[in-house]
């Protein structure tokens, strides 16, 4: 039996990235229990998620419970509370993706369960940020999955259609369209690209 090919595409080498980056940052910021936390939790989901398209609950569970126990110990009932807003801002950032279907329940816990580690001003950088990241990687994604030689030709075919009324109904049906290719990429790179963005550089706003 002949050996199964594998095939090495961007999502696996946005996954792989991303728990480099997480590994450097554990190791280089570990006297930050934040981070390091953090850390922890990025490299087990961004693993999870580029092998098995899945962040696990109880990963996002342990995070959230990290976060909380480390606000209040740091900070008191300050602390807890403001965890809690940035468990609530965490979430609502992402509830309308969401509902869209642009990303996965588990992206919205994951940015929730982060937001109550780092509270509501820090993660709304970190949205910020992974909202660029993630602009750029679905475009590598696409281009990647997509056959844009076929998608540019259809697309100019329906330029043509709609400019000078041409009927090319007949020979559409006789052509096979080619099948739509999935537009999902582990999206937990893109929160650890714009927690560890947020880390170097600080915020944007």
């Amino acid at each position: 039996m002949g050996r199964r090919k594998i095939e090495i595409t961007p999502s696996h080498i946005t996954g792989l990235i991303a728990v480099t980056i997480s590994v450097y940052f554990m190791i280089a910021q570990r006297h930050d229990l934040s981070i390091v936390v953090a850390s922890v939790y990025f490299t087990l989901a961004c693993t999870t998620d580029t092998l098995k398209h899945k962040i696990p609950n109880l990963l996002n569970a342990c995070l959230l419970v990290a976060g909380i126990a480390i606000f209040t110990i740091n900070h008191g009932v300050d602390g807890l509370l403001s965890s809690l807003c940035g468990l609530g801002l965490g979430f609502a950032l992402l509830l309308l993706p969401y509902i869209m279907g642009g990303i996965g329940a588990g992206d919205v816990k994951a940015l929730a369960a982060l937001g109550a580690l780092i509270g509501p001003y820090n993660i709304l950088h970190v949205f910020i940020y992974m909202g660029l990241f993630g602009g750029a990687l679905a475009v590598i994604h696409y281009s990647y999955t997509a056959n844009l030689k076929d998608m540019l030709r259809e697309t100019w075919q329906s330029v043509c259609a709609v400019a000078f009324v041409y009927k090319r109904g007949q020979d559409s049906s006789a052509e096979p369209r080619p099948q739509k290719t999935s537009m999902r990429f582990p999206y937990s790179a893109a929160i650890a690209f714009g927690y560890y963005s947020f880390i170097y550089w600080g915020g944007l706003l």
